[in-house]
């Protein structure tokens, strides 16, 4: 798997040619579909024949974002979910998760969950009185016993 600058992936696959192009997908979660779908094609095998020990993916740290950046959260997977929905527009803290192929955020009073890149602005406006909810939510934290 590959990043592309608008934060689109590329898959790819490793077949009896070497590594093949096949597809392309703007969510994180449609990848492993992507990949699966295109393996039994390059393989000529049925789709169902591949099981999931058969595709390994590996998905690389983004080009975009660093550690301990500002970020808003802009969408969440489910938005029909209220506790999800709740999440929009919040201001957190991201870290990169590889093993998830996400990033962790942070956020004042919710703490911290996994966020696919698509659904976080890394460019966001930042109030003073943000960072001051944040830094209290936080050494709150950790002054717990």
């Amino acid at each position: 798997m590959r990043h592309l600058a608008d934060r689109s992936y590329v898959v790819l696959i490793d077949g009896p040619d070497g590594e093949v192009e096949v597809g392309r997908t703007r969510r994180t979660r449609d990848v492993l579909s992507t990949a699966r779908a295109g393996a039994a094609r390059v393989l000529g095998v049925p789709e169902d024949g591949l099981g999931l020990d058969d595709i390994a993916l590996t998905f690389a740290r983004p080009p975009y974002g660093t550690d301990g950046q500002w970020v808003r959260i802009v969408a969440v997977e489910n938005s029909h979910d209220a506790s999800e929905a709740s999440e929009i527009g919040l201001l957190g803290r991201a870290y990169w998760f590889d093993h998830e192929a996400a990033w962790f955020v942070t956020v004042t009073g919710s703490g911290t969950s996994l966020h696919p890149g698509e659904h976080l602005d890394f460019a966001p406006s930042v109030t003073d009185e943000e960072v001051a909810a944040f830094d209290a939510y936080i050494s709150g934290a950790n002054q717990r016993p």
